[in-house]
């Protein structure tokens, strides 16, 4: 019996690249996806993981829901190095819930991670190939500030700490430019999913 899938994709991009729709049209073909951001979610909500460690050290920006967002982001914004902290805290219980989905869908042939950070944390070797899911400057930043809960400033810091657009795209395996319609940006995962599939026949 096999201990992980045949084919294990990392999924990466930007902010406000378009990761999330692509992540879907995977799941649509049936590929399950493991969601860094998602996870985060879960971590962060009350008696999470992550939250019961958090309150400890950082005790303002817990709420009876859980870790509050815009409180930790102002935190940050403050000092810069809070967000390694946070990292050391939350990186641990992400790497658990990772292989956690690899023993859950070991039999399956194909699986994905949707993980922002993949390149500047250093983890492409992780994966048999990686996806960059990209748009252009104009189209990201559109993107971005069009959200209620991001502004300006939040996007410059979420990009400080972010590898540039053409290195990411110069390492990539396989690229999707989401500037185009849903259609086309469908028609593309169609396409990785059958190629990749083929490598496994």
């Amino acid at each position: 019996m096999s201990k992980k899938p045949r084919f294990v994709l990392g999924l990466t991009g930007s902010i406000a690249m378009g990761k999330t729709t692509v992540s879907n049209m995977f799941r649509d073909l049936g590929v399950p996806v493991w969601c860094a951001d998602n996870t985060v979610k879960e971590l962060y909500r009350k008696n999470g993981a992550a939250t019961k460690i958090i309150s400890k050290a950082y005790p303002d920006v817990v709420t009876e829901n859980g870790i509050d967002r815009s409180k930790l982001k102002n935190l940050i914004h403050l000092d810069n190095r809070i967000l390694k902290n946070i990292e050391a805290i939350v990186h641990p219980l992400l790497h658990n819930s990772k292989i956690n989905f690899l023993k859950t869908n070991k039999n399956l042939p194909f699986v994905i991670y949707d993980i922002p950070l993949l390149f500047e944390k250093e983890l492409e070797k992780e994966f048999d190939a990686v996806l960059v899911v990209t748009a252009s400057n104009i189209t990201q930043k559109n993107r971005v500030l069009s959200r209620k809960n991001i502004t300006n400033k939040d996007f410059q810091l979420i990009k400080r700490n972010q590898l540039g657009e053409k290195e990411k795209i110069k390492r990539a395996d396989y690229l999707i430019n989401t500037d185009r319609s849903l259609k086309e940006t469908r028609q593309d995962v169609v396409e990785i999913h059958e190629k990749i599939n083929k490598l496994l026949r």
